[in-house]
């Protein structure tokens, strides 16, 4: 998955998204994709290229309470987002997007960012080929 820009990204279809949300200080998260609660942290994107998908993470507790969110795997590693409950902002709701784009697009996207293409699909079928050891024309002095 790559991000577009603040908040928004891009993957292949049916990619996992890994989703971290701890918060300290007294705050309570929760995380919601598509109005649904995410009780096991992940969910995936939608098979077809153009779909979309919105999650919503929100924070409430007293001022100070906050929350570190982690989105993997983006760019090659963890994008990362935070959340502060204060007197401007006491219950802090930050949106994130998820468009799919077909699978060569997501590729084009990798080598222009100079990134990793995360979570490609392994193709099925394709065998890589394997080293196989030569004889040594070397021989061994006894």
């Amino acid at each position: 998955m790559h991000r577009v820009q603040g908040r928004v990204y891009v993957g292949q279809p049916g990619e996992t998204v890994a989703v971290n949300a701890t918060a300290s200080g007294g705050g309570q998260v929760s995380v919601t994709v598509h109005g649904q609660p995410l009780t096991d942290g992940q969910f995936p994107l939608p098979d077809a290229p153009g779909a979309s998908v919105r999650m919503q993470i929100a924070l409430a507790g007293p001022q100070g309470a906050s929350c570190v969110v982690t989105i993997s795997v983006v760019d090659g590693g963890p994008d990362t987002d935070f959340l502060l409950c204060s007197v401007f902002n006491p219950a802090p709701v930050n949106f994130y997007d998820f468009s799919v784009a077909a699978a060569a697009a997501v590729r084009s996207l990798a080598e222009a960012k100079g990134v990793p293409v995360a979570g490609a699909r392994a193709r099925r079928g394709v065998r890589r080929p394997t080293r196989r050891s030569r004889p040594s024309s070397k021989r061994r002095k006894s």
